[in-house]
């Protein structure tokens, strides 16, 4: 049995509620589905925190965090488990970084999950980094394991930092929660030829191609009418004015706003899924998209731009890999618009590969190196 204690707030495991952060979805599936292991004990702890609106708030939620690394610290002198940190969600606050110091002097393993870097963080514009290079370098350098989302994000930061080749890495992308095979146990059959519905789920901002898409299917609008364009997702930086109206002014784009918890099932009428993120930009060129992932379990035929971590995805001719501009997108679309056969042989090739980017699937894989881990730490 291999103890693992994990560095978050623990009521992330037991209910992701509205909440459409892919950090959270992806501790959130990844531990469950580890935990479901009869060789791992599992353990978090949960705590509440309140709305960062008042000092009275912040100095309360200051106690909370500070109570829950004592009892956080018990346990690593307790139970020397393996400890768990999501990188960088676990370490934004000095408390958890104190766990982090703390686990190393007890000499303890330590697991690290990379889900974003301080380059990518800067890249989406989202404000200051919680933490600086120096803290990402030596979280990396002192772990045991390193989790990776895919090979080319761990060849920009072993170039960033100069990484020893020692480390231990283990490449865990991102996956779909098996309840999309539920909802879609069979291959994709087209149900009528003057019918087509595109679809488009996650953040609508610079660099995702929205603008491509939009503009694509406006061309192809006028001579498919029935064609309809679904983008689920809110808008984010980087998207102008001018293309908002077109979005919401339009007679045939539909755009939405849903609940994590009711992602799989808003996307039952779909017939064609579209990931058109922009490959120059280097973020996006080594990034793991959950919604890709929940295209594939949704087992529906898929355009996608040629990020150097997803090319190697469709090799079976599952996926229909573009180029980043509209002339190239216009024709993928339409190519897949004009064959329905086409469309159902993708499915079949989805089919095949889909058993292997669950949850459950990427849960063995670092389930192995995790006892390997165990054993070296036993020996």
């Amino acid at each position: 049995m291999i103890d693992v204690f994990a560095v978050i707030d623990g009521n992330i495991l037991s209910d992701l509620g509205d909440n459409t952060s892919g950090t959270y979805t992806r501790i959130h599936y990844l531990l469950n589905a580890l935990n479901e292991s009869q060789n791992i004990n599992l353990k978090s702890i949960k705590f509440k925190q309140f709305p960062q609106s008042t000092l009275k708030n912040i100095f309360f939620n200051n106690i909370i965090k500070s109570i829950v690394a004592l009892k956080s610290i018990t346990i690593l002198i307790k139970d020397k488990p393996l400890v768990f940190f999501a990188y960088p969600y676990s370490l934004h606050t000095i408390q958890n970084r104190m766990i982090f110091k703390i686990s190393e002097i007890l000499d303890l393993k330590i697991i690290l999950d990379i889900h974003d870097t301080i380059e990518q963080v800067n890249v989406l514009g989202k404000g200051k980094p919680k933490l600086t290079k120096k803290i990402e370098k030596e979280c990396i350098e002192k772990s045991s394991l390193v989790i990776i989302l895919n090979k080319p994000m761990w060849n920009s930061l072993k170039k960033v930092y100069n990484l020893n080749e020692n480390i231990k890495i283990v490449f865990i992308p991102n996956a779909f929660e098996y309840s999309f095979i539920t909802l879609y146990p069979t291959k994709y059959k087209n149900q009528k030829d003057d019918f087509v519905n595109i679809g488009y789920m996650g953040g609508l901002t610079k660099n995702r191609g929205i603008d491509i898409l939009v503009q694509s299917c406006v061309n192809l609008h006028e001579k498919y009418p029935y064609l309809k364009l679904f983008l689920f997702g809110t808008y984010g930086e980087g998207i102008s004015d001018d293309l908002k109206d077109v979005i919401e002014n339009s007679d045939f784009i539909i755009r939405k706003e849903i609940p994590r918890k009711d992602i799989p099932m808003s996307l039952k009428d779909i017939d064609i899924f579209v990931m058109p993120y922009n490959p120059e930009v280097k973020y996006l060129n080594e990034s793991s998209p959950m919604k890709f992932y929940e295209y594939i379990g949704c087992c529906k035929p898929i355009i996608c731009t040629k990020c150097e971590s997803l090319v190697d995805v469709g090799q079976n001719d599952s996926i229909l890999y573009v180029d980043y501009n509209i002339e190239d997108f216009t024709k993928k679309i339409e190519l897949l618009i004009k064959n329905p056969k086409l469309r159902e042989y993708m499915s079949e090739g989805l089919y095949d590969i889909r058993l292997d980017h669950t949850w459950e699937k990427r849960a063995d894989e670092l389930l192995h190196t995790m006892m390997s881990l165990s054993n070296n730490l036993n020996e």
